[in-house]
């Protein structure tokens, strides 16, 4: 049977694959609230190196030299998820910038698949893959993944605020995945439910101090999905 996100108001469960701590949130608001069962698993959720000087980004969060700055994160993270009742999972790999060697595309692709197997989620919801090296790495690792195991149902997400900082960006980026194969098919929730009211965006106030954007502002955008298939399935 088909299923759609419209489903998992009353039935299935689903897993969330965001990057950076923050990701998923800002992107789906909406929908970790309206889901039921939900596991959000952040790829990049590493410590940077005991000793590796501050970033440029992480500075203009607001955060000093010395401070962990990941750990901050996990918290305003957890917080911003037990307001919506899903799950944090939190990946060790790191993020651009912190880590010295370029990732390991299969590494990624196997945090992904362990999760599938240990969750066998029925809706598998996974970034577009815009603008940020992160996120093309983990949307990449996020279709082999879903590829390689066909129990979910696949979908993925635009992520917030990138998919309106440029116009034609999300189109584009759906031509590329296209020509590789990748069929898309639009879902909405259901009426009532597509907006967020902001209030687990606000959770992250480092972000939003970087980003130099309000939650109303990002909240402005709407939320966007697509079923994904691939043509040699």
């Amino acid at each position: 049977m088909t299923r759609g996100l419209s489903d998992l108001g009353s039935t299935g469960s689903l897993l969330v694959i965001s990057p950076h701590i923050d990701d998923a949130v800002l992107s789906c608001e909406a929908l970790l609230k309206f889901a039921r069962d939900v596991h959000v698993l952040t790829i990049f959720g590493g410590d940077a190196p005991l000793g590796a000087p501050i970033l440029e980004w992480d500075l203009q969060c607001g955060f000093s030299a010395g401070v962990n700055v990941m750990a901050i994160r996990r918290i305003e993270d957890a917080q911003a998820l037990a307001k919506l009742g899903a799950n944090p999972l939190w990946g060790d790999e790191l993020q651009e910038g912190y880590r010295t060697e370029p990732a390991n595309l299969d590494r990624l692709t196997r945090v992904i698949t362990d999760a599938i197997d240990s969750l066998s989620p029925s809706h598998f919801l996974f970034p577009l893959g815009l603008t940020h090296h992160d996120h093309l790495l983990v949307a990449s690792a996020s279709g082999a993944a879903a590829r390689a195991r066909p129990l979910p149902t696949s979908f993925v997400y635009a992520e917030r605020p990138y998919s309106s900082a440029k116009p034609g960006i999300v189109s584009k980026r759906r031509s590329e995945l296209s020509a590789n194969g990748a069929v898309f098919t639009s879902e909405r929730l259901p009426r009532g439910h597509r907006r967020g009211d902001r209030s687990a965006i606000r959770c992250y106030p480092t972000q939003l101090r970087g980003l130099r954007m309000s939650a109303f502002r990002i909240g402005i955008f709407p939320e966007r999905y697509w079923r994904v298939s691939w043509r040699n399935e």
